[in-house]
């Protein structure tokens, strides 16, 4: 018998459980990136490397007799790979039966979900450890979190001068617990994005996160334009049979599919976003006394 025109099919059913998540997932980006005026994602090849940079020089101050060739000043950059560019890949099996038990909402939506905010969770995690390797250095005693955040974008700022770079958009990473006396006896306006949580004013410093991923005790600071996004070409990945459903920058790909002989729908998920501080000395580490 002929299938009927308009017929829901399980291909069909799939596809909208794809489009759902990476809607859900770049949506949630979308508002990361809005929020802290992050530069586009570039799309690379899989196996580019990732480096981290370190920018040294200055203007020679020698001053030429009349006639003479002025000299040179000299600078330079190096550079240290730091990874490259890699899919990561996770796969979900949901059964029929716990289908059947729970519904489609929770046997399925609610965990994919769940998923999603696992890869999210990879991205900033993989974010948090190229902070670390920054190499930005704060002067002199530092006793509270306000001196901190004070003395890191100080750092940041003479960094920059001494390069001849212009100070850029500055965004503080502190430990939640290190915030939480202040933020009890003070009220604040909070926002979420990515994940994340965002105060556009904390101490006196502007673009605050607060991330359990930065060590108590610590403040992270770096100019958001140092910050840049990258992720995976999905289309190569689609043109040797691989059909993720991804979303234009090639974030984050997902493919749901019956499999008859489990019983079962498969999710496999595809993590592609890489996010990369990328000059060294522009990221500061700033230590005080935890709790002061």
């Amino acid at each position: 018998m002929a299938v009927k025109d308009n017929t829901i099919t399980t291909a069909d059913t799939c596809e909208a459980l794809d489009d759902e998540f990476v809607e859900n997932f770049k949506k949630d980006y979308d508002k990361l990136a809005e929020t802290l005026d992050l530069f586009g994602v570039e799309t690379l090849k899989a196996g580019a490397a990732l480096y981290q940079y370190k920018v040294t020089g200055a203007l020679s101050t020698t001053t030429p007799a009349e006639g003479d060739e002025t000299p040179l000043s000299k600078y330079s950059v190096s550079k240290e790979i730091i990874g490259e560019i890699s899919l990561k890949r996770y796969a979900k099996l949901t059964t029929a039966e716990a289908i059947l038990k729970g519904g489609i909402e929770n046997a399925i939506l609610k965990t994919d979900r769940h998923m999603s905010q696992h890869l999210r969770a990879v991205a900033l995690s993989d974010f948090y450890g190229y902070l670390a390797k920054g190499t930005g250095k704060v002067s002199g005693t530092v006793d509270t979190l306000q001196k901190a955040l004070a003395k890191a974008d100080a750092a940041i700022g003479d960094a920059m001068e001494k390069n001849g770079d212009q100070g850029g958009t500055l965004v503080h990473f502190v430990n939640r617990q290190d915030a939480a006396d202040y933020l009890g006896e003070h009220e604040v306006t909070m926002q979420t994005a990515f994940g994340l949580t965002y105060l556009e004013s904390f101490l006196g410093a502007e673009n605050v996160v607060l991330t359990s991923s930065v060590k108590a005790g610590t403040v992270t600071v770096t100019p958001i334009e140092n910050i840049h996004p990258y992720a995976v070409d999905f289309a190569s990945l689609a043109d040797a049979g691989l059909d993720y459903e991804s979303d234009d920058y090639g974030i984050v790909g997902i493919h749901h599919v019956p499999d008859y002989d489990r019983g079962s729908v498969d999710a496999y998920a595809a993590l592609g976003l890489t996010i990369v501080p990328e000059v060294k000395d522009y990221i500061v580490n700033a230590t005080f006394k935890a709790g002061a």
